[in-house]
């Protein structure tokens, strides 16, 4: 909430010395109580220090229902390679996620609000779960041996639904005021993708496969 003050001297002396007293008076500007009059303080020599009745019910806050309903955008799920796993092998999951900010006006005034994300709860569709305090990220030839701080091993073969819900915390800032937290979190679902798991299949052979492409181990290595 913003303020006004003005000051006016009445034609009396009225203060103890023969001074004259003066009134401060206060209006608010905007907010709720817009174009009222707040206080009005008489005083004669100092002038008292500013009190604002009900100030603090009229500063701009940010509820967590409030929070819940910005656009806050999903983290994205993915997996390297591509949707693509072995049975027994480190399957590699990792969240693209970031912090996000938003400028919404409340009671006339301005406030930044911004989102961070704090958990992830993942699904693997497997029936297994659980959830992280970090999102992950790409790993430079990552290889089906190799366990990642967010890999998931599939102990069986098929096509497996991964679902991702990422939990933001949230806080605020009024007319340039420092940050203040958002009580609570927002959950976010992200879009879901499926991994096809697979299981290899070695064969010892003996053929030439230019001769014999239908030969044992001319097809793919790979077999659902």
């Amino acid at each position: 909430m913003s303020i006004r003050l003005g000051c006016d001297a009445i034609a009396e002396a009225t203060c103890p010395g023969g001074g004259w007293r003066t009134f401060r008076v206060i209006r608010a500007v905007n907010g709720p109580r817009a174009g009222q009059v707040i206080s009005v303080v008489p005083y004669c020599t100092l002038e008292p220090q500013i009190d604002i009745p009900g100030a603090a019910n009229d500063i701009a806050k940010v509820t967590l229902e409030q929070f819940r309903k910005m656009p806050l955008i999903a983290s994205t799920i993915i997996s390297q390679p591509e949707n693509f796993s072995l049975r027994n092998g480190n399957a590699h999951l990792y969240a693209s996620s970031k912090n996000q900010n938003f400028n919404i006006t409340l009671f006339d005034q301005d406030v930044r609000v911004r989102a961070i994300p704090v958990t992830y709860a993942w699904k693997y569709g497997d029936g297994s779960a659980r959830t992280l305090k970090y999102s992950g990220g790409p790993v430079a030839d990552h290889g089906f041996d190799e366990e990642t701080s967010t890999s998931h091993v599939y102990k069986e073969t098929g096509d497996f639904p991964v679902g991702l819900t990422t939990s933001f915390r949230g806080e605020y800032s009024t007319e340039g005021g420092p940050w203040t937290p958002i009580p609570g979190l927002a959950n976010v679902p992200s879009e879901q993708i499926t991994m096809s798991v697979w299981r290899t299949k070695k064969v010892l052979v003996a053929d030439n496969c230019n001769q014999d492409p239908s030969g044992p181990g001319c097809s793919s290595p790979f077999e659902k």
